[in-house]
């Protein structure tokens, strides 16, 4: 059997504090990709009441003994203090074909500043912070490789600016709708699904599938100048009169979860036809959904944590 070693960080019993609005769309992920492979190898954190693997308290006592024995590996971690980076580098040195980006990809991608320098076309005006900037307020500051726009908010005055730490970043305020893009990058990029982002006080609630965008040839294009890109990747944009690339993550995002019920494919199946070179088919929309994820138990959720609910309902 070709065992997929799929590990996604909080379910697989990486973090010290399962913090749940973050771990309930790590489940969704990881749940989503699961059901899509046909034979799945790895472990689940003893904090997880789900999932019928083998149980561990610490991924580090199993991790590379999984990878060792799988015939591919999907690893869906933050990009924060090289996280992605230090575990994809794990696998290429054992040498475990895997079905995401490689650590060039992640490393470029990952660090949002290192990501602007390739990309200043598509992007807003970006620097380090230093104690003072060139940019104009209002403006957002975010970590360099945070994720699920941690450590975000709107500057709008120099008392604000005054509180943002060194080495944040500063980005120009874009006005517009936010947006994410799906890709299946292997020779070609392939744009699986344009989302919306339904995001509240820098908070992400969820996303409306499809959002229809017929212009992305700057999203392909923007995503071809990050070499070492491969498998999903989720891109982050706001529209205005133009896509404005905000960050590319070199990773599974929160949409995977909804694109089968919405596209009628299988995730996990077009990550190995990928992976194979195969063809991409070009996928029409079935349905429109709002993907949501909210505080409480939801009766029917596509997975519950900690007191968040991940579900979907029809949009007409």
């Amino acid at each position: 059997m070709e065992h997929v070693f799929l590990f996604e960080y909080a379910t697989c019993g990486a973090f010290k504090e399962l913090e749940p609005s973050i771990t309930v769309e790590g489940l969704g992920m990881f749940k989503i990709l699961l059901d899509g492979f046909k034979d799945v190898y790895t472990f689940i954190d003893r904090r997880i009441p789900l999932f019928n693997y083998p149980k561990v308290s610490d991924y580090r006592d199993k991790f590379a003994e999984y990878l060792g024995k799988a015939a591919y590996c999907l690893i869906i971690a933050p990009e924060t203090d090289n996280i992605l980076y230090d575990l994809t580098l794990m696998a290429e040195k054992i040498d475990c074909p895997n079905l995401g980006s490689n650590t060039q990809g992640i490393l470029d991608a990952g660090d949002k500043y290192r990501t602007y320098k390739k990309l200043k076309k598509y992007m807003p005006k970006t620097e380090i912070y230093d104690g003072k900037t060139s940019i104009d307020l209002p403006a957002i500051a975010k970590p360099r490789d945070g994720v699920s726009c941690e450590g975000v908010s709107l500057i709008k005055s120099e008392s604000d600016l005054r509180r943002v730490p060194r080495g944040y970043l500063i980005q120009e305020y874009v006005p517009g709708k936010a947006c994410s893009a799906s890709l299946i990058i292997g020779d070609d990029v392939h744009v699986i699904s344009i989302n919306t982002q339904e995001i509240r006080d820098f908070k992400y609630h969820g996303a409306k599938i499809p959002f229809n965008l017929e212009n992305v040839e700057d999203i392909i294009s923007a995503a071809e100048k990050i070499k070492g890109l491969f498998g999903y990747v989720g891109v982050d944009f706001v529209l205005n009169e133009k896509v404005n690339i905000i960050e590319i993550n070199p990773r599974p995002t929160v949409p995977i979860i909804a694109l089968n019920d919405v596209y009628g494919f299988n995730i996990s199946e077009l990550l190995l036809r990928n992976y194979h070179g195969k063809e991409i088919n070009k996928y029409l929309p079935k349905k429109s959904v709002y993907l949501k994820k909210e505080k409480g138990t939801v009766t029917g959720s596509y997975v519950s944590y900690g007191g968040y609910s991940i579900s979907w309902e029809m949009i007409d």
